[in-house]
């Protein structure tokens, strides 16, 4: 009998009648949870008490990446015109690879507040859905609290974002398109550290760290200790996620002789 891993409710509760993708289908990603119900589904996919959806967030968030990523080696300006983006909430600027909140919701009360919220609440979500379609793990009581925050909007808990320093992403183009979430320490790069109450992980070329133990502060100094050890050669330092714009959405890294 399927059980959502978020409500942890059986299939004789709830319906599981609609396919759950674990990350936003809208980015071009295929991968589903089938232990997701159709009313969690349908949590991630709305508004919520005058927030912005956090699929919606997640996937207007990691489209500019996307769309810079495979337009890196665009001379934009020089006899090629410029790419069009288009977006809810973010006026996007490829030719100088900036990124700004629209007027229209740039004044809007507590807006920045919580589509920062909805994008760390979302990087959770795709990591406890992923956890579960990869390894089965989702129920863990450990991450009881991954459900109160991201399910449930209770706590806060720490996205830790990593400025690099060499404009080099070792990502193949077509998962700009179709991306992936890698979460098999196999196929990690040597710069991503696992450590106890941390995980680490690349999405659309940028790296992130999420706690994995509601008592992440114990952790959190040896845990950065190694991790900058590991990222010495490629990365300037760390910030926690605070403000949309704490995350480099236009990978700005990456200048016209990029290719990848």
């Amino acid at each position: 009998m399927r059980k959502c891993v978020w409500c942890r409710k059986a299939e004789d509760e709830v319906p599981f009648k609609k396919v759950a993708h674990t990350v936003p289908q809208g980015l071009g990603c295929k991968d589903t949870c089938r232990n997701v119900c159709d009313l969690c589904n349908l949590f991630f996919g709305s508004h919520y008490m005058g927030m912005p959806a956090i699929e919606t967030v997640i996937k207007e968030a990691f489209n500019i990446s996307s769309f810079r990523y495979l337009h890196s080696d665009n001379d934009f300006g020089r006899n090629k015109s410029m790419a069009k983006f288009s977006s809810i909430y973010f006026n996007v600027d490829p030719k100088n690879y900036s990124v700004s909140i629209k007027l229209a919701f740039k004044f809007k009360k507590y807006f920045q507040e919580n589509i920062c919220r909805q994008l760390k609440k979302g990087l959770y979500k795709m990591f406890l859905e992923e956890t579960e379609r990869q390894y089965e793990n989702g129920f863990n009581e450990a991450y009881d609290f991954i459900r109160e925050y991201s399910r449930y909007n209770i706590g806060d808990y720490p996205v830790l974002y990593f400025e690099r320093s060499v404009p080099v992403i070792t990502m193949p183009k077509n998962w700009a398109s179709a991306p992936k979430f890698i979460m098999d320490p196999e196929y990690q790069l040597k710069y991503l550290v696992r450590e106890p109450g941390f995980f680490e992980f690349e999405f659309l070329g940028h790296v992130f760290g999420i706690a994995t133990s509601r008592n992440w502060e114990l952790f959190v100094d040896n845990y950065l200790n190694k991790s900058m050890a590991a990222k010495q050669q490629l990365f300037r330092g760390f910030r926690l996620v605070n403000n949309f714009n704490d995350v480099d959405l236009a990978l700005s890294i990456l200048d016209d002789n990029f290719r990848s």
